[in-house]
């Protein structure tokens, strides 16, 4: 925790420079198994994120592509990077740089970038040229016999001429998820920082949030208490939505009067050193819950609970029988509660899967919604983070009016673990309602 009058603390990054030279090396490997008939060598094409503008000269917040940094380490904007090696086991691989140094004019206004040297240490280039010699280096490098791998999303002109160069252009994401799912040591100690930064946020903004009168204030609260432990931006933009507007899953307006009535849902995450967290809770803005909210936040809490017990519980966890037992327990649950009024399980199940329309995880690292290529339905091997997120959402029409437009989730990041089992990431912001109340100050 911060002490009053000392400075931010420092989180250095976690990914040693070895570490991203081994990632490309993993990945040059896995893609030569791909190479057809005929390819002798492999070409890896990446771009980076652009910087992008609100208005005239006001930039938007900048981050770097998650794939990029990944590869190479670099967080500068307007960049791209080519990996080139034979399919030979004994060929070299050779790395190029793309990036523009600024002029002293620009320095004056935005600072200088870092030296050559300073972004060789990640991305052990073997040349550094300016971005303007992007299509003469892959005239150079692609021909025929050449196996690309690119984001075609990522540069509609740069694919098709790439295209008409190689003998074959394949998308990248998949084969970059299929590292990136898995963290290294190292990775996992940034996923344990940054899940327990988002987790004393939430703690915080929810001991400051007691009778506020608009979602923005929270908003408010959210940027200072993650800043102030050293997140370097939101994770996404949050869900701060009061009342029915929590029925709409991913409602971002966060502009709305709050009712001292109504409970407000919080889903909101930290980003630091390119790792992020994913954290939701929910609390009455009064501090008291009536009722009807406390009955139904115990019953999806319940759920909650069951899913970090059975996932702790499973040999191999897979997300897809997590999601299935989400089903069972939410029906369960809510039938006991008389949310669900039938005894048909098949029944019982639709009404939960309408109550709950979302999947019950993902997985989670450098992106909120990380590696969406790798499927939900596999065996996961220990050091892969993901979050446990059931949630309920009454509609205004529901049978059962005395739930109606109430909207919780209960969401936490949690990691398999060597091990065996899972380790849960964000302990540090509990989830029993009466600790919640005691962070409001409303406990008895």
């Amino acid at each position: 925790m911060l002490r009053s009058g000392r400075s931010l603390p420092m989180w250095p990054s976690r990914i040693p420079n070895e570490e991203y030279a081994m990632r490309r090396t993993n990945l040059m490997n896995l893609l030569k198994k791909e190479v057809k008939t005929g390819e002798k060598q492999v070409v890896v094409v990446m771009k980076g994120a652009r910087k992008s503008y609100i208005a005239p000269d006001v930039p938007h917040a900048f981050r770097q592509k998650s794939h990029f940094r990944y590869l190479n380490g670099i967080t500068t904007p307007d960049c791209y990077y080519i990996m080139q090696s034979g399919i030979s086991e004994s060929s070299k691989e050779t790395n190029i740089l793309f990036a523009d140094r600024r002029s002293a004019y620009d320095e004056l206004w935005e600072g200088a970038l870092p030296t050559e040297s300073e972004w060789e240490k990640t991305a052990k280039f073997t040349e550094c040229v300016p971005t303007s010699r992007i299509l003469q280096t892959l005239e150079k490098v692609c021909d025929k016999g050449t196996a690309v791998f690119f984001d075609s999303t990522s540069d509609d002109l740069l694919y098709k001429f790439v295209q008409a160069k190689a003998n074959s252009v394949r998308e990248i994401n998949h084969f970059i998820e299929r590292r990136r799912v898995i963290k290294s040591p190292s990775e996992m100690s940034s996923m344990r920082d940054v899940c327990n930064v988002g987790a004393q946020t939430m703690s915080s903004m929810i001991s400051g949030s007691r009778d506020l009168h608009n979602e923005n204030a929270i908003c408010g609260l959210l940027e200072f208490e993650g800043r102030r432990r050293g997140s370097e931006m939101q994770a996404y933009p949050p869900v701060i939505a009061g009342g029915v507007r929590a029925n709409t899953i991913h409602y971002l307006d966060a502009n709305n009067d709050l009712n001292p009535r109504e409970c407000v849902l919080v889903d909101a995450g930290c980003d630091l050193n390119g790792y992020v967290s994913d954290v939701t809770r929910c609390f009455p803005i009064s501090g008291f819950w009536s009722d009807a909210q406390l009955s139904l936040y115990e019953a999806l809490l319940y759920v909650h609970e069951e899913l970090l017990t059975y996932a702790h519980s499973m040999e191999k966890v897979r997300l897809s029988a997590l999601f299935r037992r989400m089903n069972e327990l939410l029906a369960a649950s809510f039938t006991e509660l008389g949310l669900i009024r039938s005894t048909d399980h098949k029944e019982m199940i639709h009404q939960a899967e309408k109550l709950c329309p979302h999947h019950v995880s993902h997985y989670l690292g450098m992106d909120v919604h990380d590696c969406p290529t790798v499927s939900r339905d596999i065996d996961l091997p220990p050091n892969v983070p993901f979050t446990i997120e059931p949630g309920v959402y009454v509609p205004m029409d529901w049978p059962v009016k005395e739930f109606r437009g109430i909207g919780y989730r209960i969401e936490d990041d949690v990691a398999t673990s060597e091990a065996g089992g899972i380790e849960l990431l964000t302990a540090a912001v509990p989830r029993d309602p009466i600790e919640i109340q005691r962070l409001m100050g409303t406990a008895e």
